[in-house]
C-alpha cells in the first residue's frame, strides 16, 4: 500500500486543491491519523531529475531481506497485499479522533446511513469556501445518490462572518418544522443575496425566506430567537473551537480527516476506488504459469484485437498476475484511463481511476536484455517506491529509453498496432472528468 499523500500529489499536480473560510488565529496543532490507499502510478514521462542518494542511518533498523523466491510453499506468489483505501483505524489513530464526537440521530444528516462514503462537515452558511464546496457536494451527490451520506454540523466563524450565526439558527429553527435541508440549500445557494445585509435587513430576508419554503412564519420567528436554538448554536461553535478548528469548510471523510481537494471530480475518484475494492480479495493469487511453456495473450477492446507475446522466463512474477487476473476476468470491463500516442496507453485499474489496482503489489522484474528502446513494449505501471507493481500495465507507442530499468516489461505487441494507434486519447489523472476511453472486453491466454 502506498501512502494517501502519493494520491493527494497527483491531486496537487491537476492544480484542484481549493480554499477554505480560516480564522487567522493560532491553535494547537492536531496530529492526523496517516491513510493508505493503492495507487499504481503511471510511468513518469522523464526520468526524476535532482535526485540524491540517500544518508545512511547507522541506529536504522535493519531492513528484511527481500523474498526472491516466486512462490511459497502454499503455492502463492509472493506478493504484499494491500490495504484498502481507508483501512482500519488504529488504536492512537481512534484516540485522536474521538475529539470528533460520534454521528448520531441528532446529527442533521441526508443519504443512505450504510453509504461506502460519509462526508462529515463542519460549516458556516456564510463563507464562500463553503458555499463553493455545497455547490461542488449538489453535483457530487447527485452523480452518487445511493453511495454517499452527508452530516451536517454548525461551525459560524464569528469574527469573519457576521451573519453565520443568525444562518445557522435559521437552518434549526426550519429544522423544527421538518425543512433543515431546505433552508440548508436556500442559505447556501442564495448567498450573495443575504451575505452583506445588516443583522435586520437579514432577519426580515430569513422570514421572507421561510415563508416562501412553505414554513409556520410566526413559529419560524420565535424559534429563530429562542433559547434552545441559541444556546444549541453555540455550544457547537464553542466545542469546535476548543478541539482546534479554524477553519470550514473542515471534512472528515468516512471519520478521516481530509484536508485537500474537495471537489465533484475528486470525490467522485473516492466513490470509484471504494466501489472497486469491494470485488477485490486484498491477498496474493496463486502462481498459475509454467516458465517453460509460452504464452500469448489477445486482448479484445471495443477497437479491436491487441495480441502480446508474454515473457514468463524474463519475468515470471509479471506474467503469473497478469495471466492469473486475465483468467479470473479481473480486467474484463476496464478502460484504457490513461492514453497518450506519443507515449503509451495504461490501463489495468478495475476503479477506471489510476489510482487503484488488484488488492496486491510485487517486486520489480528488471533486464538488460529487455529494454524500452522500441515502441510496443507492455510494462507493468508502478509507484515511485520498489516492490509496488500490480495489475495496471502499459503499453508504449514509441521507444521510451528513460523507462529502463524502472519498470518491469513482460511482453511485447506483436499485431493490432493499427488498433492501439486509434484507441481514444485520455488521462485521469489531469482530467478525473474525462469522457469514457476505450474498454476491454476480455483477454484470452494461449499456453503452449
Amino acid at each position: 500500500m502506498k501512502k494517501i499523500s502519493r494520491f493527494i500529489i497527483v491531486l496537487l499536480v491537476a492544480g484542484m486543491l481549493l480554499s477554505a473560510c480560516k480564522v487567522q488565529t493560532a491553535t494547537p496543532p492536531t496530529e492526523e491519523p496517516t491513510a493508505t490507499t493503492e495507487v499504481t502510478e503511471a510511468p513518469a514521462e522523464t526520468t526524476p531529475a535532482g535526485e540524491t542518494a540517500a544518508t545512511v542511518d547507522p541506529n536504522a533498523t535493519p531492513t528484511a531481506t527481500p523474498d526472491t523466491r516466486l512462490f511459497d510453499d502454499a503455492g502463492k506468489m509472493i506478493c504484499t497485499p494491500s490495504e484498502p483505501f481507508f483501512p482500519e483505524l488504529t488504536a492512537e489513530q481512534k484516540d485522536q479522533l474521538a475529539m470528533f464526537p460520534e454521528i448520531s440521530d441528532a446529527d442533521w444528516q441526508t443519504g443512505p446511513k450504510d453509504a461506502m462514503l460519509t462526508i462529515l462537515e463542519y460549516s458556516d452558511f456564510q463563507c464562500p469556501a463553503c458555499s463553493a464546496f455545497y455547490a461542488e457536494l449538489e453535483k457530487f451527490m447527485a452523480k452518487y445518490p445511493d453511495d454517499v451520506r452527508l452530516v451536517y454540523r454548525h461551525f459560524p466563524l464569528t469574527s469573519l462572518h457576521p451573519n453565520a450565526v443568525q444562518a445557522a439558527q435559521a437552518s434549526e429553527a426550519a429544522g423544527l418544522q421538518g425543512k433543515f435541508w431546505d433552508m440548508y440549500h436556500s442559505l447556501f445557494s442564495k448567498q450573495s443575496e443575504w451575505s452583506s445585509l445588516t443583522s435586520e435587513a437579514f432577519t426580515d430576508w430569513l422570514v421572507a425566506d421561510a415563508k416562501a419554503l412553505g414554513l409556520d412564519e410566526i413559529q419560524f420567528k420565535t424559534d429563530l430567537l429562542s433559547d434552545a436554538i441559541v444556546e444549541k448554536i453555540q455550544t457547537e461553535l464553542s466545542y469546535a473551537t476548543s478541539i482546534g478548528l479554524n477553519a470550514t469548510p473542515t471534512i472528515l471523510l468516512n471519520g478521516r480527516p481530509w484536508q485537500y481537494d474537495w471537489s465533484s471530480a475528486t470525490l467522485s475518484l473516492v466513490v470509484e476506488v471504494l466501489k472497486a475494492e469491494k470485488n477485490l480479495k486484498m491477498e496474493c493469487p496463486p502462481f498459475v504459469i509454467d516458465q517453460n511453456k509460452t504464452y500469448t495473450a489477445t486482448i479484445t477492446t471495443e477497437k479491436g484485437d491487441l495480441v502480446i507475446e508474454l515473457y514468463p522466463k524474463e519475468a515470471p512474477l509479471a506474467v503469473n498476475s497478469f495471466v492469473y487476473l486475465a483468467r479470473e476476468g479481473f480486467y474484463d470491463g476496464i478502460t484504457f484511463h490513461r492514453v497518450m500516442h506519443d507515449f503509451v496507453a495504461q490501463t489495468g485499474d478495475p476503479s477506471g481511476t489510476g489510482i487503484s489496482g488488484s488488492g496486491y503489489e510485487y517486486r520489480e522484474e528488471t533486464s538488460d536484455a529487455l529494454t524500452f528502446d522500441q515502441p510496443y513494449m507492455v510494462g507493468v505501471a508502478r509507484a515511485n517506491t520498489a516492490g509496488t507493481s500490480g495489475s495496471q500495465f502499459f503499453i508504449t507507442y514509441v521507444p521510451y529509453s528513460s523507462l529502463n530499468g524502472q519498470y518491469t516489461i513482460f511482453g511485447k505487441l506483436i499485431a493490432g498496432q493499427d488498433v492501439l494507434a486509434n484507441i481514444t486519447e485520455r488521462d485521469t489523472s489531469t482530467n478525473p472528468e474525462a469522457a469514457p476511453g476505450d474498454k476491454i472486453l476480455s483477454i484470452t491466454i494461449k499456453e503452449n
